[in-house]
């Protein structure tokens, strides 16, 4: 029997519970009464890719959800913090967090971050973690060189007596060694199995004189390199092998006509998969949902960044926890551009090209954790389904200057799930008249919802938005819902410089397919200056305030797919009359040619060059002398500084 004291403290140890006494026993009910609104701040989780750091602040507590953390960074042995964006309030999913990124940083560089949590209900704490910026791989230096070329055994590396096929090179192979592959087709499945260090990666790099191709091959060992081979005609181009590879480099291959390109089946960690190009076997345009781009399969710790993927189902599938996606040039899959899919807190896709989506641009279905980021893409979705993918739960995720389109109605299905979501600066574009958001429930804000500062098209559709009700403009979606008070209503013809595409035919203004182009705002366009300042997100914005979208007026647009592989820099200098068009007459440039990716391109004092509206081109550098002159038409692309 207990005593008063006794009861005393079986209370204050499950005063999360429900207590009874029934016929002198002690029942117990589990569900709360007592509500616990302090914080109780737990243990720091952090880690980091090449641009990025993630903090998981693991919380006892805060069930009003009123506690907050604010984040400040700066590099280790400097003074000044910088503010980023705050960590986003976790419960979801058995996860009870503060959580969040740390976007844009350098690579290889150690970081210190200061996190601030506050609550009114108590629970106040200020930490400091030490965070390392991953280093962008590196050849090893001071290693072997050694020569390969397609056989069954034989030689000695040499380039006059090369191993005769893999197997044979493999059996020597020790960290930093660098094996040239020369051209011919090696066969397949290959097992690459020699181990490499961090520090020394086991090379297998083309040698230059045409492509080595594989039939398959199986990466079985840490700290691999892969660089200018060529897979062909597989079910599965690339796959892994048990436990699952660490520190793997997937840098300028080519996967041709595979079902799956590169699919880490069986694990992998810390993978640098970038400047590839993957055409899969899918048909656009069909619906097919097998056959991915990038299978990451659940794992972490990636960088995928410059590749350009086509004709698979989905470009870039299941991040784990901890990936940046960045840079890539994905179009014409028969499923999704980037799935999301079943991820954990802090997977984070920015700057990517996703165009021609013949489903979902981006998808959430389910979320696991949170939160996720969706920052500065362009997303073009061909058939009448939405640019983002929401089926199922959801939870917190930055969207954030974003230019989605789509054929009909951005958010054609799933908008009820965004009232979990901070939705900032986007453009959400119909081409044809319809809803710029589509939710056949009146679903209800709450503690998480975030709309505001977005610009909506819908065309000459009579209603904006269906949220539950018909709603006809912004005015009347923020009069029901409280939310988008500095929402915008644009008009895509008139705003952008490029929005092109191609119609069906017979069907006017129904798009059979996207132009690969950037979708830049025209200085007169209302989306100009319309957006709200994101600390770290959107630092160093031009004008008075940033604006919507994933261009910034003024400032140099991303680059997207495969870069140049700029080993070498060509000065060229414009020798021509005074006045001259750039592509007048190649013999008017030092080298006979019209500029190139690589080459630094040099415009003479007194020389006057245009570049007119619809051309393009792309220089490494680009030097105007005192006294010269520039001329780039409205409508004219010129791309600089392209960085390999």
């Amino acid at each position: 029997m207990c005593t008063g004291k006794q009861w005393f403290a079986a209370l204050k140890i499950l005063k999360t519970s429900f207590l009874a006494i029934i016929s002198g026993n002690l029942l117990f009910f589990p569900f709360r009464t007592f509500a616990a609104n302090a914080t109780l701040p737990g243990s720091i989780d952090s880690y980091s890719t090449i641009h990025s750091i993630g903090i998981e602040w693991n919380i006892t507590g805060d069930d009003d959800h009123d506690a907050s953390c604010t984040v400040e960074y700066r590099k280790t042995g400097t003074t000044t913090y910088q503010a980023a964006k705050n960590l986003y309030r976790v419960d979801f999913q058995g996860y009870n967090t503060l959580a969040g990124s740390v976007f844009f940083l350098e690579p290889g560089t150690q970081y210190e971050v200061r996190l601030t949590l506050s609550d009114p209900d108590g629970g106040a704490s200020t930490q400091t973690v030490s965070v390392s910026t991953r280093s962008v791989p590196v050849l090893p230096g001071g290693g072997r060189t050694l020569h390969v070329i397609p056989g069954n055994g034989g030689g000695d590396g040499s380039q006059a007596n090369p191993f005769q096929g893999v197997d044979a090179a493999e059996s020597i192979a020790q960290p930093g060694d660098v094996f040239l592959l020369h051209a011919g087709n090696y066969g397949g499945v290959i097992y690459f199995n020699a181990a490499g260090t961090l520090a020394n990666h086991v090379v297998w790099k083309a040698a230059g004189d045409g492509d080595p191709v594989f039939e398959g091959i199986r990466l079985e060992a840490d700290y691999i390199w892969l660089e200018g081979l060529k897979i062909i005609n597989q079910q599965y181009g690339l796959r892994t092998s048990p436990p699952g590879p660490t520190g793997v480099v997937i840098k300028r291959c080519f996967f041709e006509n595979n079902h799956y390109s590169i699919y880490l089946n069986d694990g992998g960690d810390g993978w640098y998969i970038a400047d590839n190009t993957i055409v899969g076997d899918n048909i656009p345009k069909t619906s097919d949902f097998s056959g991915e781009g990038i299978e990451l399969w659940h794992t972490s710790n990636h960088t995928i960044c410059y590749n350009t993927i086509s004709r698979v189902a989905d470009g870039i599938s299941y991040p784990h926890r901890n990936v940046d996606m960045f840079g890539n040039d994905i179009f014409d899959t028969s499923d999704d551009g980037i799935e999301f899919d079943y991820g954990h807190a802090n997977n984070r896709a920015w700057k990517n090209r996703i165009s021609n989506l013949f489903n979902n641009g981006i998808s959430f279905q389910p979320m696991n954790g949170a939160p996720y980021y969706v920052l500065f893409n362009q997303v073009a979705v061909l058939n009448n389904q939405s640019v983002l993918k929401l089926r199922d739960r959801s939870d917190r995720a930055l969207i954030a200057h974003n230019t989605f389109i789509c054929n009909s109605g951005p958010m054609a299905s799933g908008s009820n799930f965004l009232v979990n979501f901070e939705v900032k600066n986007n453009l959400w574009i119909s081409i044809q008249d319809r809803y710029a958001w589509e939710n056949g429930t009146n679903t209800s804000v709450n503690w998480k919802t975030d709309f505001d500062y977005d610009g909506f098209d819908w065309g000459n559709y009579t209603y904006a938005f269906k949220w539950g009700d018909r709603l006809n403009d912004i005015a009347e979606f923020h009069n029901l819902t409280g939310q988008e008070s500095h929402g915008i209503r644009i008009d895509h013809p008139a705003c952008f410089d490029t929005l092109g595409y191609a119609e069906v035919a017979g069907m006017p203004g129904e798009v059979d397919s996207f132009f690969l182009q950037y979708y830049t705002l025209k200085s007169t366009c209302n989306a100009i200056d319309a957006g709200m300042v994101l600390a770290n997100i959107n630092d160093g914005f031009v004008g008075t305030a940033p604006d919507l979208g994933a261009y910034e007026k003024g400032s140099i647009l991303p680059h997207y797919g495969v870069r140049p592989d700029c080993d070498t820099h060509l000065v060229n200098s414009w020798i021509g009359p005074p006045q001259g068009d750039w592509f007048a007459d190649p013999a008017y440039w030092s080298q006979n040619h019209f500029p190139e990716n690589c080459e630094e391109v040099i415009i003479e004092s007194g020389k006057s060059v245009l570049l007119h509206s619809g051309e393009s081109t792309t220089v490494y550098q680009l030097e105007i002398k005192s006294g010269a002159q520039l001329q780039i038409d409205q409508g004219a692309l010129l791309t600089v500084a392209i960085i390999p």
